[in-house]
C-alpha cells in the first residue's frame, strides 16, 4: 500500500468549501446536508487528492490507488476527474490540472464537521442554478456497479473463439486481454411524458445519438436501435428485455416538455430491474439531440469505461436538430428498401445535407441507399455504385473516422470493385471504430463466407446475431452461415417472426418449400415476396427456377422472356438471365452471359462460390466458368451444397424489413 493510502482506519471527516467529506461513510454532501452524487470511482480520486492536497498526484500514482491491480483504459481517469469536477459545480475549479504531472486538489481542508449554522438547517443553500440532478436512492447500488460489470458476462463471449483463421484477435478477445469482459447494454428510445402527440423521431433519436457515443467503447456492446426500438413505450419489463436483446443492463430515459425547455430523465438498470444510475439533465429543445454528451459522459463514468475520444463529436449528430431529424426519418424509411422508400430516404438525406451539409452520416446513409437499388430496383450497379463511393469519399473527407462510411465501402469493395483484401480491411476498420456496429459484422461474414472462408464467416455471423438478436435480415442469413445443413430454415422461421413483410426471407423460405415438394406453398410464398419486393428481378428469377426444376419449362420460358423484355428497355442483371438459360438447359447462353455479367460488373458475380442446385452447379467444370472465377480471384472446387441450401446468389444484406436497421 502507498503511504497516505486511505484506510478504514485513517479515513477523517473533512471539509471544504461548501462540502462535507467522509471517507468512512463514502459519502459526500453539502453543508446544508443534502447528498451529492458521485460515481464509485470519482469518489477515490477525490479521496485522494483530498488526502494528498497541497501537492501534485500523478496520473500513475492515481491509477494504482483508485484501480490497484486492475489494467483500464487511458481516459477513465479523465472522466472521473470530469465527473468529480461536474459534482462540485462551481467549487470544481478546486481540482487543478498540472499539465505533464497530474493533479492538485487546491482548496483548504479542515478536520471535523462544521459548526452548526442557519445553513445546516436550511435556511440557505449554494447560490446559482443547480441544472444536474441524481437520485440520492442509487448511490449505494451505483458505488457496487463500478466494481461488479466488468467481472460479468463471460457467457456470451464463450459463444465465439476469440480468433478466427487468418484474422487478429476480435475486439471481444482484445478487451478480455486487457482483464475486462464487455459490457452488454441496450438503450431503449426515451418516453415522451405528458404528451397527447409523441414526438417518436425526438424518442429515437435521444437513443440514436447516445447509441453512436458509446457504442464505440471497446469494452461495451450495445444493441442496435433496430432492436432495442421494440420496445417503446412504457410497461417493459427490464428482465425481458435484457434476455431478448441478450444484455445485462438497460437504458432509458423520459422526456418532459415545457414549453422550449425540455428535461430529460436517464436510468441505467440491471437485468432484474435494480437501478444503478440516474441523471436529470435540462436543455433547450433547439439543442436536445446534443445532451447525448454529458449522458454518455456519466454512463461512462457509472461503468467505470471510457468512451474514445473521436467518437465524441462528430457532423451530424443533433447540432443541427432539424437536419437531424431529417436523417434520422431517412433511416426509419430505408428500413424498408423498396424502390419508393429508398428514394424518400435519399430525399430525406438530401434535407439533411441542405440543412447542415457537414452531416457525414447522411452521406455514408445515402450511399447505403444507392447501393440497397441495385438488388431491389434493378438499378445499373455502374451508376449506383459510382454515386455511392462519391458519397462515401465526402463522408470520410469531413469525418475520417465515421464507421459507417467504413461500413460501406467494405460493401462496394465486396460488391462491385470485387477488391477482397480492400473489402475485408474497410470491414475490420468499421468493427475497430465501433466494435457494437452489428452490420460491419454481418457484412465481414457475407464477405468471408461469399470468397470461402466459412470458419472465419461463422464467427463473424454469431457476433451480428449476439449484437442483433431481433434483425431479420441478419437472423435470416447470417443464420444460414452458423446452421448446421438442412437447419436454416429455422433462421428463416424467425426472421419472419420479426417481420411477416421481409420479403427476402419470404422467397428464400418459398424456395425451400418448392424444393421439398410444397410447390404451392412455395408459390405462395414467391409470390407475397414478389408483390413487397414490387415485382423485383430477383423474385421472377427464383419463379422462373422453380417453374423449370418442376418440369414447367413454358411458365420459365415466359418468365425469361418477361425479364429480356425488361432488359432491352432498362437494365436487368445480366446473372438473373444466365440462371434462367442454364437452368433450360442452355449452358453455352448462360456462359455468354455471365461473361457480360463480369463486364457490367453485375453484383451477383460476387455470390458464384456458394453454390446451389438453383444456380451453378453443373458449369463447375467447364473451363470459361473456371476462368471466370479465376479472373476474380475467387475459390473453385467448393462443395456442392445441399438442394434446400437457399442461401445464394442473394443479395442479403440489401433486404430489409419493416422494422429492421433503422440506424443504417
Amino acid at each position: 500500500m502507498k503511504t497516505g493510502e486511505l484506510t478504514q482506519g485513517d479515513a477523517r471527516r473533512c471539509r471544504f468549501g461548501g462540502f462535507v467529506l467522509d471517507p468512512a461513510a463514502r459519502e459526500l454532501r453539502r453543508i446544508d446536508g443534502v447528498p451529492v452524487a458521485l460515481t464509485a470511482k470519482a469518489f477515490d480520486v477525490l479521496c485522494v487528492l483530498v488526502q494528498e492536497r497541497g501537492r501534485v498526484v500523478g496520473r500513475d500514482e492515481l491509477f494504482d490507488r483508485v484501480w490497484p491491480g486492475r489494467v483500464v483504459e487511458e481516459n477513465t481517469l479523465t472522466q472521473a476527474v470530469s465527473a468529480l469536477r461536474h459534482a462540485l459545480g462551481a467549487d470544481g475549479r478546486y481540482v487543478a490540472t498540472v499539465p505533464g504531472r497530474g493533479y492538485r486538489f487546491v482548496a483548504a481542508v479542515e478536520e471535523g464537521e462544521p459548526p452548526p449554522t442557519m445553513e445546516m438547517h436550511g435556511a440557505a443553500r449554494p447560490a446559482g442554478p443547480v441544472r444536474r440532478h441524481r437520485d440520492p436512492r442509487v448511490i449505494g447500488a451505483g458505488a457496487v456497479a463500478a466494481m461488479v460489470l466488468l467481472g460479468l458476462l463471460g457467457w456470451r463471449l464463450q459463444r465465439t473463439p476469440d480468433t478466427v483463421p487468418g484474422s487478429t484477435s476480435t475486439p471481444a478477445a482484445a478487451a478480455r486481454a486487457q482483464g475486462q469482459a464487455p459490457i452488454t447494454l441496450a438503450v431503449l428510445p426515451f418516453r415522451e411524458l405528458s404528451s397527447e402527440s409523441p414526438d417518436a423521431l425526438l424518442e429515437l433519436g435521444l437513443a440514436d445519438t447516445l447509441i453512436t457515443r458509446i457504442g464505440s467503447s471497446t469494452v461495451l456492446r450495445v444493441s442496435p436501435l433496430s432492436s432495442s426500438q421494440r420496445f417503446a413505450g412504457a410497461g417493459h419489463d427490464p428482465a425481458d428485455v435484457a434476455r431478448q436483446l441478450g444484455v445485462a443492463y438497460v437504458v432509458e430515459g423520459t422526456i418532459q416538455r415545457h414549453g422550449d425547455d425540455v428535461k430529460v430523465n436517464a436510468r441505467l438498470l440491471s437485468a432484474d430491474g435494480s437501478p444503478l444510475w440516474s441523471d436529470t439533465f435540462d436543455e433547450d429543445i433547439g439543442r436536445i439531440f446534443t445532451l447525448q454528451d454529458r449522458i454518455a459522459d456519466d454512463l461512462a463514468n457509472a461503468l467505470a469505461v471510457r468512451i474514445p475520444a473521436a467518437a465524441r463529436r462528430s457532423p451530424c449528430d443533433g447540432e443541427n436538430a432539424e437536419a437531424y431529424r431529417a436523417y434520422l426519418s431517412g433511416q426509419y424509411r430505408l428500413a424498408r428498401p423498396s424502390v419508393t422508400t429508398a428514394r424518400q430516404a435519399m430525399a430525406d438525406f438530401r434535407r439533411a445535407l441542405d440543412l447542415d451539409p457537414t452531416c457525414a452520416r447522411a452521406y455514408a446513409a445515402m450511399a447505403n441507399a444507392w447501393r440497397t437499388l441495385v438488388p431491389t430496383a434493378d438499378v445499373d450497379p455502374n451508376d449506383a455504385f459510382a454515386r455511392a463511393q462519391a458519397l462515401v469519399d465526402r463522408a470520410l473527407a469531413l469525418d475520417p473516422q465515421l464507421p459507417e462510411a467504413h461500413l460501406m465501402r467494405g460493401w462496394i469493395g465486396f460488391w462491385y470493385d470485387w477488391d477482397w483484401p480492400a473489402s475485408e480491411a474497410s470491414f475490420r476498420r468499421a468493427i475497430e471504430l465501433n466494435p457494437s456496429l452489428a452490420d460491419a459484422h454481418f457484412g465481414y461474414a457475407h464477405l468471408l463466407n461469399n470468397i470461402g472462408r466459412k470458419d472465419e464467416a461463422r464467427v463473424q455471423a454469431l457476433e451480428a446475431m449476439a449484437l442483433d438478436p431481433l434483425s431479420p435480415v441478419i437472423n435470416a442469413i447470417g443464420g444460414w452461415f452458423v446452421a448446421p445443413p438442412g437447419e436454416g430454415i429455422r433462421y428463416l422461421e424467425r426472421a419472419l417472426e420479426l417481420d411477416p413483410d421481409y420479403w427476402l426471407a419470404l422467397l428464400l423460405r418459398g424456395w425451400i418449400r418448392a424444393s421439398s415438394g410444397d410447390i404451392a406453398g412455395g408459390f405462395a410464398d414467391l409470390d407475397r415476396a414478389r408483390l413487397l419486393c414490387g415485382d423485383c428481378g430477383h423474385a421472377l428469377t427464383t419463379r422462373g427456377l422453380i417453374e423449370a426444376r418442376s418440369g414447367n419449362r413454358e411458365a420459365a420460358r415466359q418468365l425469361l422472356q418477361a425479364l429480356e423484355a425488361r432488359d432491352r428497355e432498362g437494365y436487368v442483371q445480366a446473372s438473373s438471365l444466365a440462371a434462367l438459360h442454364n437452368a433450360l438447359g442452355d449452358t453455352d447462353g448462360a456462359l455468354d452471359l455471365l461473361e457480360r455479367a463480369w463486364r457490367e460488373r453485375d453484383m451477383r458475380m460476387a455470390f458464384l462460390v456458394p453454390d446451389t442446385p438453383m444456380r451453378w452447379s453443373n458449369l463447375r467444370a467447364e473451363p470459361r466458368f473456371r476462368a471466370l472465377m479465376q479472373r476474380m480471384n475467387l475459390p473453385q472446387n467448393q462443395p456442392q451444397a445441399a438442394p434446400d441450401d437457399a442461401r445464394t446468389n442473394t443479395p442479403a444484406s440489401a433486404s430489409g424489413s419493416a422494422a429492421d436497421r433503422s440506424n443504417r
